[in-house]
């Protein structure tokens, strides 16, 4: 075997190997961007109630808001998802996960700053990891079937579209 050979087989098989990792990404993105359905999830409340993102499919649209007790810009939007919550109850449900932190501190926020809106618990990082947040807060609108129609680091400008 000529040593030019095998070097040539290799790159063929790293050119491969990078086409089909490329394509399944493609494929996984496309999913979600497109309207598919979001794998369901149950977290809970710091009072102890349960809620499943399944309980809304095929009612309403979700506005799913990956926040902290700690950030910043999460603070500052609390007004703003307050008159959300208060302007579009019944069109749009309001669920705030909030990511990692104890019960005991987002109780205490949530009061401190008149939380109006239901805000989860996802003591692990698991939903925030479903849907790939990669920073806070992260905004992510759900059509009435589950399928991602916004994701963003800022509110959408007008949820009114995705009614």
């Amino acid at each position: 075997m000529r040593a030019g050979k095998g070097c040539g087989m290799r790159r063929k098989a790293t050119f491969l190997t990078a086409v089909l990792l490329i394509a399944s990404m493609w494929i996984a993105f496309e999913g979600r961007s497109q309207g598919g359905g979001e794998t369901d999830f149950t977290l809970e409340s710091p009072a102890g109630t349960r809620v499943t993102l399944g309980q809304f499919a095929g009612r309403t649209p979700v506005l799913l808001v990956f926040w902290a007790t700690w950030c910043p810009h999460c603070n500052e939007a609390v007004p703003a998802i307050n008159e959300i919550q208060s302007k579009l109850s019944g069109r749009l449900q309001v669920l705030a996960i909030d990511f990692m932190e104890s019960g005991e501190k987002v109780k205490a926020f949530m009061k401190a700053k008149n939380v109006s809106y239901p805000v989860l618990l996802d003591r692990n990082g698991k939903v925030a990891r479903q849907y790939r947040v990669l920073g806070i807060p992260t905004y992510v609108v759900l059509d009435k079937n589950g399928g991602i129609v916004y994701s963003g680091n800022d509110l959408p400008p007008s949820l009114e579209k995705y009614l």
